[in-house]
C-alpha cells in the first residue's frame, strides 16, 4: 500500500471519535443558538414596547385636557362607573394595538406633575404625561424545559409634554 493511499484511507477509530465529539458538542451548540434567538427576541420585544408606549403618550398629549375625547388625570379610579373611558381604556388599547406580536401587555398611565399647591395631577397644557408598557418574556429553554419557571419583565416607557 502506498503512502498516499494509506493517508486517505478511513480509519475506524477516527469515525467513532468524531461521533463522540459531535454528541458532546451538540447540546452546547443548540444552547448557544437558542440563546442568540432569545436575545434577539427580547431586544425586539423591548423595542416594540418602547414604540407602543411612545404611541400611547403621543395619543395622550394630542388629546390633552382640551382635546376630544378629553384625557384627564383627575378622574376616578379605573373600574368605577365614574371612570373616564379614555383614560382607562382608549390609551391602553392604543398601546396594545401598537405592540404587535407582544402578548400580555400591562399599561400604566401617569401624570407626574401636580397643580401648584395641590396634590391633584396636572393634565393641562405644558404638563407631562408618562406611559409605561411592560410584558413578561419567557426564554425558549424555560418555556420548553422548565414549564415557564423563568421569565423576565420587559419594559418600555415614554414621557412627553401635553400640547393641547
Amino acid at each position: 500500500m502506498s503512502l498516499l493511499s494509506r493517508f486517505f484511507s478511513d480509519r475506524d477509530g477516527d469515525r467513532g471519535q468524531s461521533l463522540v465529539e459531535f454528541a458532546l458538542l451538540l447540546p452546547l451548540m443548540l444552547l448557544i443558538i437558542t440563546g442568540l434567538f432569545d436575545v434577539a427576541r427580547a431586544v425586539w420585544q423591548e423595542n416594540t414596547l418602547a414604540y407602543a408606549a411612545r404611541e400611547g403618550t403621543r395619543y395622550a398629549i394630542v388629546h390633552g385636557s382640551e382635546g376630544n375625547p378629553r384625557v384627564d388625570a383627575a378622574t376616578p379610579q379605573c373600574g368605577t362607573p365614574q371612570a373616564d373611558p379614555t383614560f382607562c381604556t382608549t390609551i391602553p388599547n392604543v398601546v396594545r394595538q401598537a405592540a404587535l406580536g407582544v402578548p400580555n401587555i400591562t399599561v400604566v398611565l401617569t401624570y407626574p406633575d401636580n397643580y401648584a399647591g395641590s396634590a391633584i395631577p396636572c393634565a393641562d397644557r405644558n404638563c407631562r404625561v408618562a406611559v409605561e408598557a411592560s410584558a413578561p418574556f419567557v426564554p425558549l429553554p424555560s418555556h420548553y424545559l422548565l414549564n415557564n419557571a423563568f421569565q423576565i419583565t420587559l419594559r418600555g416607557g415614554s414621557q412627553l409634554v401635553i400640547q393641547r
